[in-house]
């Protein structure tokens, strides 16, 4: 074992967006922080579209002009349509009057991310790679962080904050038992990168799709031209079913989706499928002595409205604020730690309230078939735009929305759409309608 002494005041876990970003806003504060990364950048990772209010943080962080010369696709809306193709619609988020920024990218992460962390590198963090965490012990004075490396030798680095900004993998809440499964939220994505796959093209060329099934739905990300990233989330019942045959699951359900069958006509896959799972859960504490959670490593919700690289980013950055504050005035624990792990649960929150309706018949109704009443879909293209911070009049709209979805259970606000479990859902034919006496228009939202 090998004894690192270099009076570091901050080691920072993973150098994925939230750690990158932690280390860059450490370092510009003029503290020493190392990143200890287990990959080497580039590498291949999921979660290619960005939110808009990743732009203010791009501003903030003084980068924007860096992340725009690398040619990423520009996103300015997001289309959500049932896997049917008949119902949905486009949510422009110029459109919002509580959307302050209104644009974004899809980005490659390989290429995104490893220009985070070379950009944390320029701005005077020092960055291993190839060097995995493996444990830590917190002591009066500060933290003792084990890491291997590709060699297989191990040492030990002290500072006297950590930052873990581990991601999915999450591990010191791991190692302490603190990473939590949500309940009901089993979820497994199946995913890989296709050419020609059709997608939206003239005004709204760089638009993200959906394609909704029950309980389960296809994202479709351009990353360029001819590159799309096509990823299909089920449940876990769904994907254990057809575990043993991967590729005839994925073939199956392009099959059995007639707009994603459409627009995977003409397509060909590059590379192998890749699978997560499991992959929602929350963190019970995300601050402890000489200890912050950053990023996935403070929780995962759900990939479905792409708010993984711009929480993390956020959260990185909030970190990276208070362990300053913290370290210059020699303290292991303050109150602005405190608040911090408040600020970071309250924004899941409002994104978790989204995610969880988002799995529910209800919700799905209203939501693909939007009606301009009360400027509703203004909340919640902010909320979809990646705002934390909302305004009471976007604050009452939501609730005015989510007492909506609840009233759609027992009385058709909007159409009832026809259900088949495990398939798309469609408009019904007007024999359905009268069959089961519902209303053939609805207020809408």
């Amino acid at each position: 074992m090998r004894i690192q002494a270099d009076n570091l005041d901050v080691i920072v876990l993973g150098g994925g967006p939230a750690g990158a970003t932690a280390a860059m806003v450490l370092a510009g504060e003029g503290l020493k922080v190392r990143v200890l990364e287990k990959a080497r950048f580039p590498r291949f990772h999921v979660g290619e579209s960005l939110l808009p209010y990743n732009m203010g943080l791009f501003e903030e962080l003084g980068i924007e002009e860096e992340v725009k010369s690398s040619g990423h696709v520009v996103k300015r809306a997001a289309q959500f349509w049932s896997g049917a193709g008949e119902v949905g619609g486009r949510l422009e988020f110029a459109k919002g009057t509580f959307t302050e920024h209104q644009q974004a990218y899809q980005v490659e992460r390989s290429v995104f991310d490893e220009k985070l962390l070379r950009l944390a590198g320029a701005r005077g963090a020092e960055v291993w790679e190839g060097c995995g965490y493996v444990s830590h012990a917190v002591t009066e004075q500060g933290v003792v962080v084990t890491c291997r490396d590709e060699a297989g030798e191990t040492r030990e680095v002290g500072a006297k904050f950590v930052v873990d900004a581990t991601g999915m993998q999450a591990v010191t809440a791991r190692k302490a038992g603190l990473r939590k499964e949500r309940e009901g939220h089993r979820k497994v994505a199946v995913y890989g990168h296709f050419e020609g796959v059709e997608m939206p093209g003239g005004e709204e060329t760089g638009d993200i799709v959906l394609l909704i099934r029950d309980q389960a739905w296809v994202w479709m990300i351009p990353l360029d031209e001819k590159r799309t990233s096509v990823g299909l989330v089920m449940g876990r019942a769904e994907f254990d079913a057809g575990r043993s045959d991967v590729e005839g699951l994925w073939e199956r359900v392009v099959r059995e989706t007639p707009e994603l069958k459409r627009r995977m006509a003409g397509s060909s896959r590059l590379g192998a499928l890749h699978i997560e799972a499991d992959y929602s859960f929350s963190v019970e504490h995300l601050v402890e002595p000489r200890l912050m959670r950053a990023g996935d490593a403070a929780g995962f919700l759900d990939p479905v409205f792409s708010s993984g690289v711009m929480l993390a980013m956020e959260s990185g950055r909030d970190a990276a604020r208070v362990v300053s504050e913290a370290v210059r005035e020699g303290r292991s624990m303050t109150r602005a730690m405190r608040a911090y792990e408040r600020g970071v649960n309250e924004h899941l929150a409002l994104f978790w309230q989204f995610v969880e309706a988002f799995y529910t018949r209800p919700f799905i109704e209203l939501f693909l078939q939007p009606k301009a009443v009360l400027n509703l879909g203004s909340a919640i293209n902010a909320v979809l735009a990646g705002r934390a911070k909302l305004p009471w009049a976007a604050r009452w709209r939501l609730r005015v929305f989510f007492g909506l979805v609840k009233l759609q259970r027992y009385v058709p606000v909007v159409p009832r759409l026809r259900w088949v479990e495990g398939q798309p859902p469609e408009r019904m034919v007007e024999e359905d309608r009268e069959g089961r006496g519902l209303a053939a228009q609805g207020a809408g939202v």
